[in-house]
């Protein structure tokens, strides 16, 4: 190892790990069956060697442990435990549903930074936009069972991504995400691109093409958003924080949705988040999906080295919507 392959992977404080492509639900908004990856068969790395990968990085680092739907894999906890035992930390993201018995109680022993869990709706809309009858109840029932389970320094999040169809159910949300145990409620705007924002990418990019594909604009009445969020800033007593993902006015959420956005400066995440796909790939970054290395065998400064390369100029136009770009705002 060279002794910028020793030192470079300080910059790597985050490792996104997807450790598969496969789900139980098919969310009409999920980016990656938009872009035909979901349950699209492929290589998964075993548990031994995903700890290979963990054990690449110091002590610190943080493990964001995501799929498709990561509890479809049984070694789930043995890997969180690993990185538990490295002196790191994990979180995980899932929709809820396979969060039970044995798996919870193991997962919750093992004291998780935080759970997302993805709620959209009430019982009928979030079952229709997930594509299962019988999402919402496995899901509420287990995110209020596991945050009996889980200690202190396990935060409970809900993510709710704002679509047209439950953009005035936000305060519902709000509501059942309170009643079952979540310590933060965060909303996410659509990151889908407009077809002008998808193109004009520089030649070393489309060759893995981006993420978040374009696709006709989400009719959302945005006066609507603006409305719910007002009620649940008005009307809080107690409960939990309350963020948005980006954070904007009336005009602000016109644009977003009815127009056109030039991404401006730099990503400074991009460089920060190692992004590891579920056969050991590694992409240029959430966003882009260009093939940069192999996690088990590119040494990590090359890595680092190959993201400053590409990104550290001026933005190209598919970071229009990217999430890492826009930081969340709390509003209480």
């Amino acid at each position: 190892m060279t002794w910028e392959e020793a030192n470079v992977p300080r910059l790597f404080n985050s490792v996104m790990l997807e450790l598969t492509y496969r789900c139980n639900l098919a969310c009409r908004f999920c980016y990656l069956r938009a872009g035909g990856r979901l349950n699209s068969g492929g290589a998964e790395l075993s548990a031994r060697q995903v700890k290979k990968i963990v054990a690449r990085f110091p002590r610190g680092t943080d493990f964001y442990l995501s799929g498709g739907e990561p509890l479809l894999r049984d070694d789930l906890p043995e890997i969180a435990a690993f990185i538990r035992r490295r002196g790191s930390r994990f979180g995980v993201n899932t929709n809820g549903t396979l969060l039970t018995g044995a798996m919870a109680r193991r997962l919750a022993a093992l004291s998780p930074e935080y759970v997302i869990f993805s709620l959209h709706g009430p019982e009928k809309l979030h079952d229709a936009l997930c594509g299962a009858k019988g999402a919402w109840r496995a899901l509420v029932a287990n995110m209020a069972a596991f945050a009996r389970l889980a200690g202190p320094r396990t935060e409970i999040i809900v993510n709710c991504v704002v679509t047209g169809e439950n953009a005035g159910s936000l305060a519902a949300v709000y509501r059942i995400a309170a009643k079952a145990g979540a310590h933060r409620v965060i909303f996410s705007h659509l990151q889908f691109l407009r077809p002008a924002e998808g193109e004009g990418l520089a030649p070393a990019l489309k060759a893995g093409g981006v993420l978040t594909p374009a696709r006709a604009p989400e009719p959302v009445n945005v006066q609507l958003v603006r409305a719910q969020l007002e009620k649940l800033r008005a009307g809080r007593k107690a409960g939990p924080h309350l963020e948005v993902r980006p954070l904007l006015d009336g005009d602000g959420l016109k644009k977003y949705y009815n127009g056109r956005l030039r991404p401006l400066g730099r990503c400074l995440k991009a460089l920060d988040t190692l992004n590891v796909e579920p056969d050991g790939s590694v992409r240029l970054c959430v966003s882009y999906g260009l093939k940069i290395g192999d996690a088990l065998k590119t040494g990590l400064g090359r890595l680092a080295a190959a993201k400053k390369r590409k990104l550290s100029g001026a933005l190209p136009p598919g970071c229009a919507r990217c999430c890492h770009r826009f930081s969340i705002f709390r509003h209480f």
